[in-house]
């Protein structure tokens, strides 16, 4: 009995020794407590071992007082493992730290009984039984007791409250323990009583320290398995379908349910998908959206579908997985919507317009197409008088009245601001209906206070393969011509307009180059007196082409002015004449002056004062050779601003010519605000005076007026002798124009007026 008590006793023990070993590889405070309870039974039981079975009363009495003491720290252990697990004794820090401290107390007093013996002694020891005799007065011993058992009574409510409050699935471990707990005291009652040396307490503790590492780290429960997996699918939010291998419908939760519109009828389902599960193989494990309607809602779904096989690859069962998709299917939609459609008009933007109109014009080989491209005059004006939301409220209304216009087939699109375009296959195109939808367009937008005009470029394609942002361009173009040609409000694209754009980039592309090859050439035109006695020159510019030979501004300037390309030539212009008049002042010329443009856009794309004056000082001349013309337009732009600049230049020494006056509707106005020291009087205007008294007056008085302001008039234009007769009779003096000399190469000028 004694050997296989001690088997017993030993084999508990070594399992003991594995939970702890296996507890410390463990993470967490939990792991920790388990850990040091699991040692403390091992450390226990082997003192229990020593106590029994190794001779020699003081041994035995050093045993029985650790094994007492070790009885009161596995309590304490137990506890703390209670708190972790249980989430009980939390918030009791000083009845733990009492409890620790008053054990520590008992450990050092149950050392020291070793050889004082004033707790206990040991009087006889047999095979089956340990006399233990406690001192008569020694309080210390029962103190042990009670304090033992009171922590164990504590343990054993908090597990009945714990199996009381348990869900059923959780129960069963604290039920164990509660079992193991009251065993474990029982027979610790029985042995303390009886003297016997068959302590069977110390293996119902040792089993209760197996068993709470197995509860805490390797129990699961089936039932709390099946239970919780039940649970979890009822209430995802995936739906889900299971069929057995005879393909009748064995589960379904409630969000197919809902999808199908079932009760508690889960056959009601199997038709949807009876006969598709039977063309199914072992392989078929498919995954797909499938559009479903919910209710009064279609709403989509990315169904899963796998076939389950057991571990001998018999069939089992298939299931669906259903996962509602419908709200990231829409922002996708919408995600696409605003990558391919303009935000403010909903419809397509530029680049989706492009790509649909390429792929209809090139797939539809049975029809020929048209490109139906509108814009509002003077859009800008809009913006700037009412602001961006009128702006808006009209870009908005104009789509939507293009949107209404347009067929079945139509691609519309929105290009740029207030630019619009529809392709439309050519036969569908009526000019009439478009004209009056132009009408009912302006109509709408227009009210007393102001007015707007719809114009509408029309290009026919015939090149299915050319770039459909080039279709647009050609569309547009037309569109312009009729901008200020209030007659009409539809332009076709032909060939004389593709000549012109062909011009347009053609001098674009080459402009450049030209201007480093220095291909522009100055010409000069003298300006003279009566006599044909020339005080200076205008300087004009031609481009000698190495192709085309000799090109008259005519063939550039607009071109140049509307790409805003105009200042570089200026600037190029500038160069020219100050380094024409450095030239004349070193070889002792310095009463022949050269007069040099400015456009209007050298005011808004360079700053004009910075520019000349360091050209002046680079070529070191005096300012008032370099005379400046600036045309009553270019300064009406923006009136203050270049009053400013001009005043800056002339107090810098230039001398500044009105070039063109009498051209504009506030010539006399403006000659108040501006100090200038010469005028240039229109030649279209000098034209329409000929053989006219009233006009012959006005122009007298102009001429009157310049002289009395303290400003030289010159008078460009002339072309004849009795133009220059009248002019003199008025006072003018100074003339330019073809009765005197065309514009000439510079050489031919020095030549021809400075060697006189």
């Amino acid at each position: 009995m004694r050997v296989f008590y001690g088997l017993i006793i030993t084999a508990v023990i070594l399992m003991i020794g594995a939970c702890a070993l296996k507890a410390y590889k463990k993470e967490g405070a939990l792991a920790r407590v388990v850990f040091l309870y699991e040692l403390g039974a091992f450390i226990c039981g082997i003192i229990f071992l020593v106590y029994t079975y190794v001779p020699g009363i003081t041994i035995t009495v050093l045993c029985k007082g650790l094994i007492m003491a070790s009885f009161d720290w596995l309590l304490i252990l137990l506890m703390y493992y209670t708190q972790y697990y249980t989430g009980m004794f939390k918030g009791i820090m000083g009845v733990k730290v009492f409890m620790i401290a008053y054990s520590l107390l008992e450990t050092v007093a149950f050392l020291i009984n070793t050889w004082t013996r004033w707790i206990f002694d040991i009087t006889d020891i047999s095979d089956d039984q340990i006399i233990v005799q406690f001192a008569k007065g020694n309080v210390l011993g029962r103190l042990h007791y009670v304090f033992a058992y009171g922590i164990m009574l504590l343990l054993i409510l908090s597990y009945i409250v714990m199996v009381e409050r348990m869900s059923r699935f959780y129960r069963f471990r604290y039920f164990a323990i509660l079992i193991l707990l009251l065993a474990a005291s029982l027979l610790d009652i029985m042995t303390t009583w009886s003297d016997s040396i068959y302590d069977m307490s110390m293996a119902a503790f040792g089993i209760m320290s197996i068993l709470i590492y197995y509860l805490t780290y390797r129990y699961v429960p089936n039932e709390l398995i099946e239970n919780t997996f039940s649970l979890i699918i009822r209430d995802m939010n995936s739906g889900i379908i299971c069929f057995d291998n005879a393909g009748r419908c064995i589960y379904c939760n409630g969000i197919v349910k809902e999808m199908y519109s079932i009760n508690d009828n889960i056959n009601e389902v199997e038709h949807n998908y009876a006969s598709w599960l039977h063309t199914q193989t072992e392989h078929d494990n498919k995954k797909f959206r499938q559009t479903i309607s919910v209710g009064d809602e279609r709403r989509s779904f990315d169904i899963s579908y796998n076939r389950v096989y057991d571990d001998k690859h018999s069939f089992i069962c298939d299931y669906f997985i259903f996962n509602d998709r419908t709200e990231a299917v829409e922002l996708l939609e919408y995600e696409k919507f605003r990558a391919t459609h303009d935000n403010l008009t909903g419809l397509l933007n530029k680049e989706q317009f492009y790509e649909e109109t390429a792929n209809v014009v090139r797939n539809d080989r049975n029809h020929t197409y048209c490109l139906v491209c509108s814009n509002i005059k003077d859009f800008k004006l809009v913006n700037e008088l009412f602001g961006i939301e009128k702006g808006d409220e009209i870009i908005k209304m104009q789509a939507e009245l293009i949107k209404a216009s347009s067929e079945s087939g139509y691609i519309c699109g929105r290009i740029q601001n207030d630019r619009f375009a529809v392709c439309m296959p050519k036969d569908s195109f009526k000019n009439e209906i478009m004209q009056n939808s132009i009408v009912s367009m302006q109509d709408r937008f227009n009210n007393a206070s102001f007015k707007i005009r719809v114009v509408v470029g029309v290009y026919d394609i015939e090149d299915v393969d050319e770039p459909v942002s080039n279709m647009c361009d050609k569309a547009f173009i037309a569109s312009e011509t009729i901008k200020n040609n209030y007659e009409t409000n539809i332009a076709y694209y032909d060939d004389k307009l593709l000549k012109r754009t062909l011009e347009e980039r053609r001098v674009i592309s080459e402009f450049e180059g030209a201007i480093e090859k220095k291909e522009f050439k100055m010409f000069l035109q003298p300006q003279v007196n009566t006599h044909g006695k020339a005080y200076g020159a205008e300087a004009l510019v031609r481009w000698q082409h190495p192709e085309r030979g000799l090109l008259s501004p005519f063939f550039f300037i607009d071109i140049l002015e509307t790409t805003g390309l105009i200042y570089k030539l200026d600037m190029y212009m500038w160069e020219c004449a100050a380094a024409k008049l450095s030239e004349w002042k070193k070889k002792g010329d310095t009463v022949h002056y050269i007069s040099v443009n400015i456009s209007t856009k050298d005011f808004y794309l360079i700053d004009v004062y910075e520019v000349i004056t360091s050209i002046v000082k680079k070529y070191d001349i005096e300012p008032k050779m370099l005379k400046l013309e600036i045309t009553e337009t270019a300064l009406m732009s923006d009136l203050k601003k270049n009053m400013e600049v001009i005043k800056s230049l002339r107090d810098y020494g230039f001398k500044i010519e009105i070039d063109d006056f009498g051209s504009g509707y506030s010539s006399l106005n403006m000659l108040k605000d501006i100090s200038a020291d010469v005028l240039k009087i229109d030649m279209a205007f000098l034209r329409a005076t000929e053989n006219e008294v009233k006009g012959q007056d006005i122009l007298e008085t102009i001429i009157s007026l310049g002289g009395k302001l303290g400003m030289e008039v010159i008078t460009e234009g002339v072309e004849t002798d009795k133009q220059l007769i009248m002019l003199t009779e008025m006072g003018c003096h100074i003339f330019q124009g073809y009765y005197f000399s065309k514009p000439i190469p510079v050489e031919e000028f020095e030549q021809k007026y400075m060697n006189e």
